[in-house]
């Protein structure tokens, strides 16, 4: 992650505004100022479930929902916030009743004093071989008719039936949002009160960069565009969607007013990584160490993250990690910062037994 200096951020707290200000790039390159981001009043039925800045605590789960008992222990969660899997999307499971759970994870606000917010997880960067829109033609790199093969290359971290996209591609955004069918709309009329967008560093990978060095595009601005897109979509439906990107660090340092069309921030793997595995007990699931000093390390990509957390947006993070010491130290290094902690396991198949310990209770 490239290191860029940012210079003194003005908030105006008692307006309700932050404007945000950047000083010129490492290598002469011009600063700019970043849009107002107005925070937007909670009304109607998602003002009873609270807002992002009010979340101390959450849980991340994208499979395993249709398993017995799993939406119980969700509810029993003492958490503030949950990213889910929509799951209505995925072949087979079309008539998963996410609006129901959803519905019931937000009565709980109505009946405590603490928020309970529901993120609907969205991969903008990668197309899924296991959802509805899926054509069993469509071939990394080959021609796909109207679609004009934006798959473009097989997931480089080795999770299967993922596929980088040409996400600056038409047919690929009208896939994301602007019809009923769209995934955006879709989790929109779920009642889900944002989404966690993931893959919003493709740009990164060798093969998408090609293919916008092709197609005459700046990768970066194109995925910026994309995440202000969907959020101004969104928000024509309801004014306060929530967007939070999950690993942006490259984004918001290569075109910084990103961070003006976010609303949150997630960082995986601030202390432990893990692999890609659907095996909960795998040891690749946990525990992969960042270093502990140096670029990359931990602190430093922490300090980065803090910089943005005082200008007004939060950040949470997510650590794979399986003791409890482990886990502990994970937390501290979170809070330590002012950040707002999750430690799961790469599977995100179930919620941890440890969130509901006495002890480690995320609160």
């Amino acid at each position: 992650m490239s290191r860029s200096a940012l210079c003194l951020l003005l908030l105006l707290a008692g307006a309700g505004v932050v404007v945000w200000q950047v000083a010129g790039r490492t290598g002469g390159e011009a600063g700019g100022v970043r849009p107002e981001r107005t925070a937007a009043p909670r009304g109607g039925e998602r003002g009873e479930t609270g807002s992002l800045a009010d979340v101390r605590s959450w849980a991340y789960q994208l499979q395993g929902l249709e398993a017995p008992g799993a939406i119980d222990r969700l509810v029993r969660a003492p958490v503030d916030l949950f990213v889910l899997e929509p799951t209505t999307t995925v072949r087979g499971s079309e008539d998963f009743p996410i609006r129901g759970v959803v519905r019931r994870l937000h009565a709980r606000a109505r009946s405590s004093t603490t928020p309970t917010l529901c993120l609907a997880y969205l991969n903008v960067g990668q197309a899924e071989d296991y959802r509805t829109y899926w054509q069993e033609a469509w071939r990394p790199g080959k021609e796909h008719g109207d679609e004009q093969g934006f798959v473009l290359c097989e997931d480089p971290d080795g999770w299967e039936g993922n596929f980088p996209v040409a996400y600056w591609d038409p047919a690929w955004q009208r896939l994301l949002f602007g019809s009923s069918t769209a995934l955006l709309d879709r989790v929109l009329a779920q009642g889900f009160d944002g989404v966690y967008l993931d893959w919003v560093l493709g740009f990164v990978d060798e093969t998408v960069a090609a293919a916008a060095r092709r197609a005459d595009v700046d990768p970066a601005r194109a995925m910026a565009e994309l995440i202000r897109d969907l959020r101004a979509h969104a928000r024509k439906t309801h004014p306060d969607f929530i967007v939070v990107a999950q690993n942006p660090g490259d984004l918001l340092d290569r075109v910084p007013e990103v961070a003006g069309w976010m609303d949150g921030i997630a960082q995986e793997g601030l202390l432990f990584r893990g692999a890609a595995t659907s095996d909960w007990e795998a040891p690749e699931a946990v525990g992969k160490r960042r270093p502990d000093e140096g670029e990359g390390s931990s602190v430093s990509v922490a300090r980065l993250l803090r910089r943005y957390h005082d200008a007004g947006l939060p950040v949470f993070t997510v650590d794979y990690a399986r003791t409890s010491e482990d886990r502990a130290e994970a937390v501290a290094l979170s809070r330590g910062f002012g950040f707002v902690p999750c430690v799961t396991r790469t599977p995100l198949d179930r919620i941890p037994d440890h969130v509901f310990s006495p002890v480690e209770a995320p609160r």
